[in-house]
């Protein structure tokens, strides 16, 4: 009886530590909310002047290349860490936040107040993959980044395709590329037993197969969006939204 109120309590310490990290992230994704209210006051409506303003959009001229360079810095660097068998979480946070901040400084630049729209957009999608990572399995964490991204892409042709096809076209392109190298990333974690370098990626019993298969239905949809166009590709929304709902379904019934 000892034993198992023991164990029953240190589950519930478990928990409750768990519970606690979730609500720092969903506090973190809220701030960050109030970041773009605040960027929106600044740099659209110009609250503090037309200079700091300007500022802004100097400093979103400059990180659209610069932020760049400095993701695909970070990854290689990440990628000599772990051939090496070093820890990567240093070169992984530096990288992720220079491709967040690049992002910013795209939609900024070439979208203005469109742009800083869909970024107050983000953080509630944001809030929705906190939830999936503390409440499921981490390989369904990963699928709906993948899966958001296909989403996000289509959406954007089809709100946006017409005034900016170019960079439409480069997010499609960039995201094609994205899905590919999650699907060579998830061999190697296979085959690594889920570890990266020294960093745990995945857990070592994970399945790899809906991983591979989301990759081929965001690809194969995003593609699809391509060829047909904005009118059409908007209906290929629902097959991405449907197909992360049965990935929902499968996880859940996995956690049974």
């Amino acid at each position: 009886m000892m034993f198992e109120k023991g164990k029953r309590e240190r589950r519930n310490s478990e928990e409750d530590r768990i519970f606690n990290r979730m609500l720092l992230w969903l506090a973190g994704a809220v701030a960050v909310e109030l970041l773009f209210l605040l960027l929106q006051q600044a740099y659209v409506v110009m609250r503090w002047g037309g200079a700091v303003s300007k500022a802004l959009l100097t400093f979103f001229e400059i990180f659209t290349i610069a932020g760049a360079v400095v993701a695909v810095g970070c990854a290689v660097w990440g990628v000599f860490s772990a051939r090496n068998g070093k820890r990567i979480l240093l070169p992984a946070a530096v990288g992720c936040a220079s491709a967040g901040l690049w992002v910013v400084s795209l939609l900024c630049r070439f979208f203005f107040d469109d742009g800083v729209r869909l970024l107050m957009m983000l953080p509630a999608a944001a809030a929705v993959l906190i939830l999936i990572f503390f409440l499921y399995q981490r390989p369904f964490f990963y699928n709906a980044i993948l899966t958001g991204g296909g989403l996000l892409a289509i959406w954007l042709q089809g709100r946006y395709y017409m005034d900016h096809p170019t960079f439409v076209t480069a997010c499609f392109a960039g995201g094609l590329v994205l899905l590919a190298a999650a699907a060579g990333l998830a061999f190697a974690l296979r085959k690594n037993d889920g570890r990266l370098g020294g960093l745990r990626v995945l857990p070592p019993e994970s399945s790899y197969l809906m991983t591979w298969l989301t990759c081929a239905v965001t690809a194969a949809a995003m593609a699809a969006a391509l060829a047909l166009g904005p009118a059409m590709g908007h209906y290929l929304l629902y097959v991405l939204v449907g197909w992360l709902f049965a990935q929902a379904v499968f996880f859940t019934v996995k956690m049974m």
